[in-house]
This record gives C-alpha cells, structure tokens and sequence, in this order.
C-alpha cells in the first residue's frame, strides 16, 4: 500500500485538482484507493459530490476519537473510497495541542486501514499540526507547484519543514514526485520556474506538465 501526500503550504496551486484527479485516474486504472481529505475548506470532498453535513463522520471525528475510520470512510465506487473533511479541522490544532505524541495521532487512527493499493492524502495549504500528522502517516510526497516566482519561493519553508519530520518523526518520508501545474508554456516566467524545479528535484519532477485549463476549474460546478 503506497502512501502519498499532496502538500504544499500555499493555496491555490491545483494541490486538491490533483489529489481528486489522481485518485479518480488511479481507480479508472484498476486501483484500489482512497482519498483522506485533511484540508478544512473540504474542497476534495465537495469535488465527489457530498455537500457539508455536520452531522457526517468526517477525518474530524476520527482525529479527535469519536469515530474509527472504518466505520467514516465513504465507498465511492467499487474502487475510490474517501475519508471526507470537515470545517472543524479548523480548530484540531488546538484540540491536539495538549495530547501525548500528538504529531503521531493521526497514524495511530489509521493504523487499522487495509485493502488499499493507494491512500492519498489531501493536506490543508498549511503547515500546522495536521499536515505534520499527514507526513507522519505517510511514506512518500508529491508537491504540486505553480509556475510562479512567489510559489516556488514559497517552497524552501516546505523543504524545511519536511526535512525535520524526516529526522524526528518519520525517516522513511520521501519526496517522489514534484508536480508542475498551471503551466503556460508562452511565459516566460512559466519556463523559467519549470528549469529551476528540473534543477533543484532533478528526476523527481514529473515528465508531463499540468497545463492552465478553464475547463478544470468549471468541473467542479
């Protein structure tokens, strides 16, 4: 079972269009996946069609001990499954603040998920308690970034942050795939912060590039 968070400390990079496309490609391929979404604003979660609902068992109820995950993650499809957000993620951070180990929370109430050939995990644009947990759980770290000066500027905080969860708290953590998204091959600008990615992560920046497309951003509605 490969683990892969989609992490990236600033918003509106494409990380959740890549994290809900990825794991309904995956499933169309014959995956077995799931969707953990730990991002408040709940945007993968709205993407498969479940509208806030603050009854529902969410990533939330999980987090904070009211429900165990086999009994909140959703079935999809027979292969896409997903552990939906809730806007109370919000507030975890301080809830978890006082809790024994609360880097490892996460990864303990997960601890019983099997079956799976993906989890992907939808972390929120922060770099908060939650998306430490989220690195904690999983083995390996997919960065989508736009091609932008200010997002790949952005990006030595996220380095800087997963390197101590490395050292600390998971030493298997890899970073196996750094995604360009947004891309515009008529700027420059757009050029130019795809070679400084293909110098800096070399081989682990994905071949194909995610290109500017309305039509992404209408599938939503």
């Amino acid at each position: 079972m490969r683990k892969i968070a989609l992490v990236n400390q600033k918003g509106g990079v494409g990380k959740t269009t890549t994290a809900v496309h990825l794991a309904a490609g995956l499933a169309e391929l014959g995956k077995k996946v799931l969707l953990i979404d730990l991002d408040p604003q709940a945007n993968a979660t709205l993407s498969f069609g479940l509208h806030h609902n603050p009854e529902r068992p969410s990533a939330y109820s999980v987090l904070i001990g009211k429900t165990n995950v086999k009994e909140t993650i959703q079935p999809l499809t027979e292969m896409l499954s997903i552990l939906p957000s809730s806007i109370d993620l919000a507030g975890v951070d301080m809830e978890l603040s006082n809790e024994i180990g609360r880097e490892r929370v996460l990864s303990d109430k997960l601890d019983e998920i099997s079956g799976f050939d993906f989890v992907l995990v939808d972390c929120p644009p922060s770099l908060g308690l939650i998306s430490v947990n989220a690195l904690t759980f999983v083995d390996e770290i997919h960065i989508p970034v736009q091609c932008e000066f200010f997002a790949l500027h952005g990006l030595s905080l996220l380095m800087r942050t997963i390197d101590l969860v490395k050292r600390r708290l998971n030493p298997t953590l890899e970073i196996t795939g750094v995604i360009a998204c947004m891309y515009d091959g008529r700027r420059s600008l757009a050029r130019e912060t795809s070679s400084e990615l293909d110098n800096f992560f070399q081989d682990k920046v994905f071949k194909t590039k995610i290109p500017t497309n309305v039509r992404l951003a209408e599938a939503p509605s």
